[in-house]
């Protein structure tokens, strides 16, 4: 399972629908039957959506959500944005002060990258900035770092 994972704002999401239409499957990680029932006042329970996304993603299936870098991924994406933009993005999404602040605090300290690291070996993690105003850009760096890893996947296998 490849993780693309990073601060709300970051672009998973758009880059998700991009990389959908270029033929890749790709899943958010609260979509899958049963994992909102892992979500409880705002906190996941990991343990549970491990369980759920791990019984339905396939290897090359991608999964996107600010925490799927704490699923049981094979490779993550870290997509990294300026902190003035995720700041516009959260609150133009009408975000409170505490939740932005709890995001930017998150931004600051390196969290996805570092909790990624506690996964995975830093070989299976991949940093991208996003490429502000083309997201196809963006998608088309993921994509190739998908390939990339999915080549090296089939290799090992052989």
């Amino acid at each position: 399972m490849i993780c693309i994972t990073g601060s709300p704002g970051s672009g998973k999401s758009t880059v998700a629908t991009i990389l959908r239409s270029r033929g890749f499957t790709v899943h958010n990680v609260l979509d899958f039957p049963g994992a909102m029932e892992c979500v409880s006042n705002g906190e996941a329970d990991m343990e549970c959506l491990r369980a759920v996304t791990s019984r339905l993603c396939g290897a090359e299936d991608i999964v996107e959500g600010h925490y799927s870098h704490l699923l049981n991924c094979d490779f993550v994406i870290v997509l990294e944005r300026d902190e003035d933009q995720v700041l516009s993005e959260l609150e133009s999404r009408g975000y409170g002060s505490s939740k932005i602040m709890e995001n930017l605090d998150a931004l600051r300290c390196d969290l996805y990258f570092s909790e990624s690291l506690e996964m995975l070996p830093r070989s299976r993690i991949r940093r991208m900035s996003v490429v502000e105003g083309n997201p196809e850009s963006t998608a088309t760096m993921i994509q190739k770092s998908v390939v990339e890893f999915e080549q090296e996947l089939r290799q090992h296998r052989s």
